[in-house]
Protein backbone atom coordinates (compact mmCIF):
# COMPACT_ATOMS: atom_id res chain seq x y z
CA UNK A 1 0.00 0.00 0.00
CA UNK A 2 1.35 3.67 -0.79
CA UNK A 3 1.41 6.26 1.52
CA UNK A 4 -1.88 8.53 0.92
CA UNK A 5 0.26 11.71 1.77
CA UNK A 6 2.90 11.64 -1.26
CA UNK A 7 2.46 11.39 -4.71
CA UNK A 8 3.72 8.14 -6.07
CA UNK A 9 5.36 8.23 -9.62
CA UNK A 10 6.05 4.13 -9.25
CA UNK A 11 2.15 3.12 -8.35
CA UNK A 12 0.26 0.64 -10.96
CA UNK A 13 -2.10 3.84 -11.79
CA UNK A 14 -0.28 6.89 -11.72
CA UNK A 15 0.62 7.28 -15.49
CA UNK A 16 -1.91 7.52 -18.05
CA UNK A 17 -1.66 6.64 -21.54
CA UNK A 18 -3.78 9.16 -23.94
CA UNK A 19 -3.82 8.50 -27.71
CA UNK A 20 -4.25 11.19 -30.25
CA UNK A 21 -4.35 11.46 -34.02
CA UNK A 22 -2.11 13.91 -35.71
CA UNK A 23 -3.09 15.10 -39.17
CA UNK A 24 -0.52 16.49 -40.91
CA UNK A 25 1.40 17.13 -44.15
CA UNK A 26 5.05 17.00 -44.04
CA UNK A 27 6.86 17.86 -47.11
CA UNK A 28 3.42 18.06 -48.65
CA UNK A 29 1.62 14.68 -47.95
CA UNK A 30 -1.45 14.40 -46.59
CA UNK A 31 -1.91 11.70 -43.61
CA UNK A 32 -2.59 10.61 -40.24
CA UNK A 33 -0.36 8.97 -37.84
CA UNK A 34 -1.70 7.43 -34.47
CA UNK A 35 0.41 8.09 -31.95
CA UNK A 36 0.21 8.06 -27.69
CA UNK A 37 1.74 10.40 -25.08
CA UNK A 38 2.00 8.40 -20.97
CA UNK A 39 0.88 10.96 -19.10
CA UNK A 40 1.28 11.40 -14.66
CA UNK A 41 -2.06 11.30 -13.33
CA UNK A 42 -1.42 13.80 -10.75
CA UNK A 43 1.74 16.00 -10.11
CA UNK A 44 3.31 16.06 -6.79
CA UNK A 45 3.41 19.77 -4.75
CA UNK A 46 6.68 20.34 -5.94
CA UNK A 47 6.42 19.63 -9.75
CA UNK A 48 3.48 21.80 -9.41
CA UNK A 49 4.99 24.86 -8.20
CA UNK A 50 8.35 23.97 -10.72
CA UNK A 51 6.01 23.96 -13.41
CA UNK A 52 4.83 27.35 -12.39
CA UNK A 53 8.16 29.07 -11.48
CA UNK A 54 9.14 28.04 -15.12
CA UNK A 55 6.91 30.74 -16.56
CA UNK A 56 6.67 33.50 -13.78
CA UNK A 57 8.60 35.93 -12.19
CA UNK A 58 7.88 38.06 -8.97
CA UNK A 59 10.01 41.24 -8.46
CA UNK A 60 9.71 43.59 -6.17
CA UNK A 61 11.60 47.06 -6.53
CA UNK A 62 14.04 48.22 -4.05
CA UNK A 63 12.92 51.02 -1.74
CA UNK A 64 14.90 53.82 0.19
CA UNK A 65 13.84 53.99 3.21
CA UNK A 66 9.88 55.24 3.97
CA UNK A 67 8.89 54.55 0.17
CA UNK A 68 6.39 51.82 -0.14
CA UNK A 69 6.02 49.54 -3.31
CA UNK A 70 4.47 45.72 -4.92
CA UNK A 71 5.85 43.37 -5.72
CA UNK A 72 4.52 42.23 -9.44
CA UNK A 73 4.47 39.14 -11.17
CA UNK A 74 5.02 38.38 -14.72
CA UNK A 75 4.02 35.09 -16.44
CA UNK A 76 5.23 34.04 -19.98
CA UNK A 77 2.55 32.45 -20.78
CA UNK A 78 4.51 31.34 -24.47
CA UNK A 79 6.67 28.75 -22.27
CA UNK A 80 3.04 27.51 -20.35
CA UNK A 81 3.17 24.24 -22.98
CA UNK A 82 6.83 23.54 -22.55
CA UNK A 83 6.56 23.53 -18.70
CA UNK A 84 3.54 21.49 -18.59
CA UNK A 85 4.77 18.40 -20.81
CA UNK A 86 7.68 18.72 -18.89
CA UNK A 87 5.85 17.94 -16.12
CA UNK A 88 3.66 15.61 -16.96
CA UNK A 89 5.11 13.23 -19.64
CA UNK A 90 6.71 10.24 -19.12
CA UNK A 91 7.06 8.60 -22.49
CA UNK A 92 5.74 9.14 -26.08
CA UNK A 93 5.37 6.77 -28.88
CA UNK A 94 7.19 9.38 -30.93
CA UNK A 95 10.24 7.59 -33.09
CA UNK A 96 11.27 7.35 -36.78
CA UNK A 97 10.38 3.04 -36.74
CA UNK A 98 9.24 0.92 -34.37
CA UNK A 99 11.69 0.21 -32.45
CA UNK A 100 11.24 1.40 -28.79
CA UNK A 101 14.70 2.24 -28.72
CA UNK A 102 14.49 5.16 -31.12
CA UNK A 103 12.11 6.99 -29.97
CA UNK A 104 12.81 10.90 -29.31
CA UNK A 105 14.05 11.68 -25.90
CA UNK A 106 11.21 13.20 -23.16
CA UNK A 107 12.35 16.66 -22.73
CA UNK A 108 12.72 20.41 -23.50
CA UNK A 109 15.03 20.02 -26.37
CA UNK A 110 12.60 17.62 -28.32
CA UNK A 111 9.58 19.74 -27.43
CA UNK A 112 11.10 22.38 -29.34
CA UNK A 113 11.90 20.28 -32.20
CA UNK A 114 8.63 19.10 -33.10
CA UNK A 115 6.25 20.13 -36.00
CA UNK A 116 3.74 22.76 -34.68
CA UNK A 117 0.66 20.94 -35.63
CA UNK A 118 1.90 18.06 -33.85
CA UNK A 119 2.90 20.43 -30.81
CA UNK A 120 -0.58 21.54 -30.62
CA UNK A 121 -2.36 17.76 -30.88
CA UNK A 122 -0.06 16.66 -27.89
CA UNK A 123 -0.97 20.24 -25.92
CA UNK A 124 -4.53 20.19 -26.45
CA UNK A 125 -4.45 16.32 -25.36
CA UNK A 126 -2.76 17.68 -22.24
CA UNK A 127 -5.16 20.11 -21.71
CA UNK A 128 -8.39 17.55 -22.12
CA UNK A 129 -6.04 15.29 -19.60
CA UNK A 130 -5.86 17.90 -16.97
CA UNK A 131 -9.45 18.55 -17.12
CA UNK A 132 -10.37 14.73 -16.66
CA UNK A 133 -8.24 15.08 -13.44
CA UNK A 134 -10.14 17.46 -11.77
CA UNK A 135 -13.07 16.07 -12.77
CA UNK A 136 -12.12 13.29 -11.49
CA UNK A 137 -11.53 14.63 -7.89
CA UNK A 138 -15.02 16.52 -8.06
CA UNK A 139 -16.62 13.16 -8.41
CA UNK A 140 -17.99 11.41 -5.14
CA UNK A 141 -16.12 8.56 -4.06
CA UNK A 142 -17.07 5.25 -5.25
CA UNK A 143 -19.08 7.13 -8.64
CA UNK A 144 -18.06 6.08 -11.71
CA UNK A 145 -15.68 8.74 -13.72
CA UNK A 146 -16.08 8.86 -17.41
CA UNK A 147 -12.94 8.19 -19.06
CA UNK A 148 -11.43 10.88 -21.35
CA UNK A 149 -11.21 10.84 -24.76
CA UNK A 150 -8.47 11.50 -26.35
CA UNK A 151 -7.60 14.61 -28.38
Amino acid sequence: MSNPYIVDPGAPDAEKRIDYVWEGAPEGDAYKRNGWVKAKRLLSEGEHRRMMKSISTISQPVLKKGETGTPTAKFEWTDYSFARMEAYLTDWSLAHDSEPSHRLPIGRTSYEKLQRDLFEVIDNALDTHEVAQAEAKKTPAGSPVPEAISA
